[in-house]
Parts: C-alpha cells; structure tokens; sequence
C-alpha cells in the first residue's frame, strides 16, 4: 500500500519538494519500489519498452551533436543504462528532468490517459524507514583504523598504468605538500618546484611552461601538434574516443556537442572537460599518432 505522497503523470504539472525521494513506481495497478531518481527512471523506461518498442526507438539519435536522454551508444552519456539491445537510456537527470521525458515518451506514443504515478516520501522518512529495517539488533565493534596510504608520486619512466594510478591517488586523496619527482629538470641547469600543478612540455627543442594545471598544458600541446603536425592531427578528428567513452577532437561546427570546445588551427575543436587522468591519456594517444614519445616530451607532472 502506498505510505507517501502520490505524483500523478496524468496531471497538467508536477510539483517535487528538494527533500523528496522516490519510493515506488506504480503503473497499471503494479507497484515496483525504488531506492532513487535514476532507478525509477530506467524502471519506468523499461516497462514502457515492452508496450511502446517503436516510439522509444523512434526517440534514439545517433546524432553526438544532440543530448537525449534515449542514444543506440554510449557516447557523451554520464549514467548509461541498457534498455534493449544498442539502446541505452541516460539517467544522470533531475527529478524534473526525469518526468518530463517519461511524458515526452507517453505524448509520442499517443497516449492521452497515462496510468503512471510515482510515490514519493521525504528523504529523512526514508533514511529512518532503511536504518529501522536493516539496522543491526547487536552492537558491532568499532571498525580498524586504516593505515595511510604513502604520498602518491609520479615519475615520467612509470608505466601509462602506474601514472593513471597515481593521478587518480592524487584526485581522491588531495595532499598539499605532495612531491614529484622531474627527472628532466637537470638538463635545464636548475631544480623545479615540487608543487603540483608546475607542469611542462618540450617540442621541437623548445620548452613550454609552467602551467597551472593539466587542462591549460593539455590545450597548449594540442594547439603546437595541430600547428607543427596538421596532417597527423586532422586525421584523428572524430575518431579518437578516450576512457570516457567521448569524443575529442572534432572538425567544424560537429563540436557543439562538447561540454568546454576549444578552437584550435586548421577550424579544429578539442573538448577539455575531462579528468586530468583522462588528459594525460589523451595527451600519450596524440603524441603517438605524431610519432613522439609522451615521456620525452611531457615533464612536470
């Protein structure tokens, strides 16, 4: 039986109060509970499948230039979840968000008295209803202390692995006096600063630097390959997909879709919004497509 308040889709206008999370989805006379937005979500998209096949095939785009929340891949999509073969739903939406395109498939499919309503409770009754249920009757002992992890360090003759490792040591455990070691700093006669963030590149003999972070060195290094090895770097656009399942590099106005489009020469675009652990991926990939070693042109990070 339903304890909170009902949503009813069939209404002109749905009100959510910020402190409101979904218990149940009810359709049809049927109630599925749910623990968030996202999961009622994919759990309302799936039923309507198995009703309403070709509409939400019919809402797919493969177009990367178009944000929807149906896509046939992965592409630029944060929370993909599989609904059917080569059909994924986006569920990284707002509770709002997530209404409207329930909607948006009912109206499409040409359905006038839609039989979907959502429970919703406040999330304090809900916090208290999972600790009252699945709370122990026992007292349980105090957990271990977890020792310290060591200061995460990178080196320039590690592994692409060993460094990704490190990066994302540095992104989840911040520490402010970290040290790094610059194996090339010798060469320039003089010792450089152990602050992260110094960063460095070296092409055609001639150094570039500092940088402030990975972001600003990662576009200053795209912009020299796109000026000193146009013919290799044009040919990757739109065909590099990183670790994030995203595009790159793209030519033209086919950049719209980026999150943070940066112009480069030759009417290039490049997205920066990425990690700095998916930058120094992207950064290895383009060097290599220009026949240069990441580790003896990268130095500083």
């Amino acid at each position: 039986m339903p304890t909170g308040r009902i949503i009813d889709l069939a209404a002109k206008s749905q009100e959510i109060k910020e402190n409101e999370l979904p218990a149940a989805l009810i359709y049809l006379g049927e109630r599925a509970a749910v623990r968030d937005w996202q999961e009622l979500f994919f759990t309302a998209v799936k039923c309507l499948y198995v009703e309403f096949s070709d509409t939400i095939n019919s809402l797919c785009s493969t177009d990367p230039t178009r944000t929807l929340f149906l896509r046939t891949n992965t592409i630029d999509m944060e929370a993909p979840k599989k609904i059917a073969s080569m059909i994924y739903l986006e569920t990284q939406r707002t509770p709002n968000q997530i209404l409207k395109a329930i909607k948006i498939i009912f109206n499409r499919a040409g359905v006038r008295n839609i039989k979907m309503q959502i429970e919703v409770r406040e999330a304090q009754i809900a916090e208290s209803f999972y600790t009252e249920k699945f709370s122990p009757t026992v007292e349980l002992p105090p957990p271990p202390r977890k020792a310290k992890n060591p200061k995460p360090v990178l080196h320039l003759n590690q592994t692409i692995e060993e460094m990704l490792a490190a990066l994302d040591a540095m992104e989840t455990y911040p520490q402010k006096n970290s040290k790094i070691v610059l194996p090339h700093a010798e060469k320039f006669g003089k010792v450089e600063p152990t602050i992260f963030g110094n960063l460095f590149f070296v092409l055609e003999g001639e150094r570039y630097g500092p940088f402030a972070n990975e972001k600003n060195r990662y576009v200053a290094l795209m912009e020299c390959l796109a000026e000193m090895y146009p013919y290799q770097i044009l040919k990757e656009a739109g065909h590099h997909i990183n670790s994030q399942h995203r595009l790159t590099l793209m030519k033209g106005g086919s950049y719209l879709y980026f999150r943070e489009p940066v112009e480069l020469p030759n009417n290039l675009f490049l997205d920066k919004d990425f990690p700095d652990r998916v930058l120094v991926e992207n950064e290895r990939y383009y060097l290599a497509r220009c026949g240069l070693h990441f580790e003896t042109v990268m130095f500083g990070a």
